[in-house]
């Protein structure tokens, strides 16, 4: 048996030799761009990389096809980035994301649910200039947006401890808005009642379906029975307004005390940190230079590797994903979209070489927009 380090001698050697020979594989895929801008044709075609694929696993022992089929599969992939990236730079009007001025000071702001819901005060902290109006659901939030009626919604997309809340990210899609800002709200529940109520009165709990399944281990404890409402502050308003003892809410402390129910416990989270992101939503694309994420929406072929190709392609990129989550589609059962969120900003040339690459290679891709994080500093 050979020493360990006249092996690993021998490995570098190779991979020296894989350097040069990549190196050369570079230079004619540059080539292969060149020569694709000035005559046409499509950087991807499947009918070429299965040819060769084909061709080079007849000398392949059986024991390592799987590992040499893996081999080339990234090598074909990191030679249509390069091609990718160089022709967009060549030619930016491949890329056509119809940017618009970005509304940063609407007059109106439109939410989901009622007056010091946690949704009413993302809205004031994202935009405390403007006025705050109120909608009975988050889809009238999305047609008031896009009717007009409204400038900005904020609408929430994602709990730390209850995950994301579906209902949005399909609407998203359904009405066609754009993402333009992206809020992290400290979710601090408690439990109020009216005059008179005790947890030892509780029957029945009143909130929203995540703010009971933030709470759900508390509620469990107690033996409380789950009921749910349309929003934490609707909760609030109808205890109060019912003036059971057997009936309590988990709202927000500034809901208990807007609608004069009295707090009998703070903090029933189930965990310590409780976080909500929030988005603005908007009728139009737009980016800026502060903007820090990008999400997407992708739908890929149903074909064995087809997503993992495609996040392959952020690798690539050298992008970080933030969050990845699925959907299925509406019209065709057991085939999903993918909804994506990245580091990036739509006016960096790399984040747009990305996305021009997934246009080419998804079956669908639309950007959902290009916007700067910021968070609650949480105190307590």
């Amino acid at each position: 048996m050979r020493n360990i380090e006249e092996i690993r001698r021998d490995i570098s050697a190779i991979d020296h030799q894989i350097l040069e020979l990549f190196l050369k594989r570079m230079r004619c895929a540059e080539e292969v761009s060149d020569y694709k801008m000035a005559n046409g044709g499509q950087v991807l075609v499947p009918s070429r990389e299965t040819e060769l694929l084909s061709t080079m696993l007849k000398d392949i022992p059986d024991d390592l096809k799987l590992e040499y089929t893996a081999l080339l599969r990234t090598t074909t992939r990191v030679s249509r980035k390069h091609q990718y990236t160089r022709m967009l730079a060549a030619e930016p009007e491949r890329l056509r994301l119809d940017l618009r001025p970005r509304i940063c000071t609407p007059r109106t702001v439109y939410y989901g649910g009622l007056p010091a819901s946690y949704a009413d005060m993302a809205c004031a902290a994202l935009f405390p200039n403007a006025d705050r109006c109120a909608k009975n659901s988050w889809e009238e939030v999305f047609l008031a947006v896009l009717n007009g009626e409204a400038e900005v919604g904020v609408v929430p997309v994602e709990n730390s401890t209850a995950g994301t809340v579906n209902e949005v990210y399909d609407l998203l899609e359904q009405y066609g808005l754009y993402i333009s800002r992206s809020y992290i709200s400290a979710i601090r529940h408690c439990i109020a009642g009216c005059k008179g109520t005790s947890l030892d009165t509780i029957k029945e709990v009143h909130s929203h379906p995540q703010a009971l399944r933030q709470c759900q281990q508390y509620i469990k404890t107690h033996g409380f029975a789950p009921v749910e409402e349309s929003n934490t502050a609707v909760a609030a308003r109808d205890v109060a307004q019912q003036g059971d003892p057997t009936q309590a809410a988990i709202c927000s402390e500034a809901a208990a005390r807007l609608y004069g129910l009295e707090i009998l416990q703070t903090q029933v989270n189930d965990g310590d940190f409780n976080q909500t992101r929030f988005i603005a939503v908007t009728r139009g694309l737009s980016a800026q230079k502060d903007d820090t994420r990008v999400s997407v929406v992708i739908t890929l072929p149903h074909v064995a590797g087809s997503l993992y190709g495609a996040l392959a392609v952020f690798a690539d990129h050298g992008v970080n994903m933030t969050e990845i989550h699925s959907r299925p589609l509406r019209d065709m059962p057991w085939n999903y979209c993918f909804y994506i969120d990245f580091e990036g900003n739509l006016l960096e040339p790399n984040t747009c070489a990305l996305i021009y690459q997934l246009t080419q290679e998804c079956a669908h891709i639309r950007v959902l927009g290009s916007y700067p994080v910021s968070q609650e500093v949480d105190t307590k």
